[in-house]
């Protein structure tokens, strides 16, 4: 992401972050701004008195893209210390907004506050936002239900949460158990031969067409929403066959290695399918699989935007999940 800036005056300075760590952009003061118009009113320094407010130009005007938001803040330090704020902290840059840049000052102090030019006055902290689309239903009865209805302020008072992250969290885990359920149910369905038992040298098989003793039945699903937007389970390619076996147990190549060989795996199978469907984002859903991701299915995973993958307890982090967690991803086991 770029942002365009001009500069009004030849000597006003950029904006720059103080530390490579840092995500607030610095801005420096350049002068004094009339309120109304907008137009220079003094120079710099000027010192604002206990309870008075200016509004101090930056010199540069900023082209934010849409739909960036562009939050002005205040700078810790001078907040904590000379108790100098943002009149209407947070502020916005709005990207079709094409005048110069201000920060509305306020004293908080008893003692006078002198800003001098090239101060570092705010912070600029920029974010991605969603722009929604609204609808109209034919009465609030319509509109989704919640435990805390039409408490407003300070209906969760200031004691002890009776509504909060433990329910939150219950709701979660009730969601999860009911996915892995349904990629539980999508292995049923692998045609994998690995470990499958054979009689006279034909595979078995049970009175449902599977595989008698397979040993690596996956299923995964893909949620959005709470809702399944693709599924997907392993199954053989090309490499096995009834007639040649499972080409893994053929190699001799043990699990976590060479996974390009042999079946296609859960989680690829659910991402080509949503491929193939044209459905939604894949940002922000979660990924239901009864196995740990390989380290190549953790690569196509952490690529996609998902958020969140959920495991069965008791799988450890040995395989594709250091990835997917290094990758900032949700880990939750059910």
């Amino acid at each position: 992401m770029v942002i365009k800036y001009a500069k009004l005056f030849p000597d006003a300075k950029v904006v720059r972050r103080a530390s490579a760590g840092a995500i607030g952009f610095d801005v420096h003061a350049y002068h004094v701004v009339d309120r109304i118009e907008r137009e220079h009113l003094t120079d710099l320094p000027i010192t604002i008195k206990q309870g008075e407010s200016v509004l101090i130009g930056t010199g540069i005007v900023l082209a934010v893209p849409f739909p960036w938001d562009c939050a002005v803040r205040p700078r810790s330090g001078i907040a904590s210390k000379n108790l100098v704020q943002l009149l209407n902290s947070p502020g916005t840059l709005d990207p079709d907004y094409r005048g110069e840049a201000g920060i509305l000052m306020i004293n908080l102090n008893t003692v006078p506050f002198t800003i001098n030019k090239d101060d570092r006055v705010a912070q600029l902290i920029f974010t991605k936002a969603e722009i929604p689309n609204f609808m109209e239903v034919a009465s609030v009865s319509v509109l989704p239900l919640t435990n805390r209805n039409t408490g407003g302020f300070g209906s969760t008072g200031v004691g002890e949460i009776l509504l909060g992250d433990e329910e939150y969290l219950a709701e979660q885990k009730k969601w999860d158990r009911y996915f892995m359920k349904a990629a539980i149910a999508a292995s049923e369905l692998s045609d994998c031969l690995r470990g499958a038992d054979k009689l006279d040298g034909k595979y078995v098989r049970d009175a449902e067409g599977r595989y008698c003793g397979a040993i690596r039945r996956f299923g995964c699903v893909i949620v959005k929403d709470r809702n399944i937007i693709s599924q997907g389970f392993n199954h053989r390619n090309i490499e096995c066959s009834e007639a040649g076996g499972c080409f893994r147990e053929r190699e001799g190549l043990k699990s976590g290695r060479s996974n390009d060989d042999g079946c296609l795996h859960a989680e690829e199978a659910a991402i080509q399918n949503h491929a193939n469907s044209g459905g939604p984002s894949l940002q922000g859903t979660s990924l239901c699989v009864n196995a740990e991701p390989c380290k190549k299915c953790a690569k196509f995973i952490s690529g996609c935007g998902i958020s969140a993958v959920i495991v069965p307890l008791g799988i450890y982090p040995t395989n594709g999940l250091p990835l997917l967690i290094e990758a900032g991803i949700e880990i939750r086991h059910v």
